[in-house]
């Protein structure tokens, strides 16, 4: 199928949805990454294709999609939505894939599962608000599984030539100023590009910064805005 694209500014930003690799999008709750994510499965749809939607955290809005393409029937038929119940289902609803004739893989969120079968509340940070920690022997279980878990994910991307986004949280380490992305290492190693989503100071406003790319440049920067019908670069006049 031809290539997908997100609309501008985010076009702009990143080219197409790159295939042959994970696309991670990562940032704080609420910053618009299922957004994002539904945006590039309605394109996908729109341009012939068909779209497995795992969404591990309830993310996925049929009123949200109705903004977005008023005609959604259509576009909801073609997208397979799974919703795992913990990190092991996430696994084998992964390890299915191998035998999938999708041509766009969405992972929404790639570590809500590991961050809640693994946690007690008491330690590291995840976000501004919630508290996570995770006794060491199942810090390792969990990585492993999870590091599975993307390996296999890349490979189903580059044997059948297809986009996989995966999306993930940030979390503010101890005595850390900025935010870092749940996962940590593995997740920047399996993830080809990723793109940080956070907040400006104005309201419905977004800055997105690539953080790894295979041939945009890195820093590279773009703002944009959340609409009813998806986003818009900043500055667009509503009529």
């Amino acid at each position: 199928m031809n290539d997908i694209f997100l609309p501008e500014p985010m076009k702009s930003l990143l080219g197409n949805i790159e295939k042959k690799a994970l696309i991670n999008i990562y940032g704080a709750p609420g910053t618009g990454k299922t957004n994002l994510c539904l945006l590039a499965a309605v394109e996908c749809i729109k341009n012939g294709g068909k779209v497995v939607y795992i969404d591990t955290e309830g993310g996925f809005s049929l009123e949200r999609l109705k903004q977005l393409t008023p005609d959604y029937q259509p576009i909801l038929d073609k997208i397979e939505l799974v919703e795992p119940r913990n990190l092991a289902e996430q696994g084998n609803v992964i390890k299915k894939l191998e035998n999938t004739d999708a041509d766009l893989i969405i992972l929404d969120s790639s570590v809500a599962l590991y961050r809640l079968e693994y946690s007690d509340g008491k330690n590291e940070i995840i976000d501004e608000t919630k508290k996570v920690c995770m006794p060491a022997n199942k810090v390792l279980d969990a990585n492993r599984e999870l590091s599975k878990q993307l390996s296999e994910l890349s490979f189903i991307a580059r044997q059948k030539d297809i986009s996989v986004i995966i999306t993930a949280h940030a979390f503010k380490p101890w005595n850390g100023e900025s935010l870092d992305m749940v996962g940590g290492d593995m997740m920047k190693y399996w993830s080809k590009t990723i793109v940080h989503i956070e907040k400006t100071n104005k309201m419905s406003e977004r800055k997105a910064t690539i953080l790894k790319h295979r041939y945009m440049p890195e820093g590279k920067t773009m703002k944009f805005v959340l609409t009813s019908d998806g986003i818009k670069p900043v500055g667009f006049k509503l009529f």
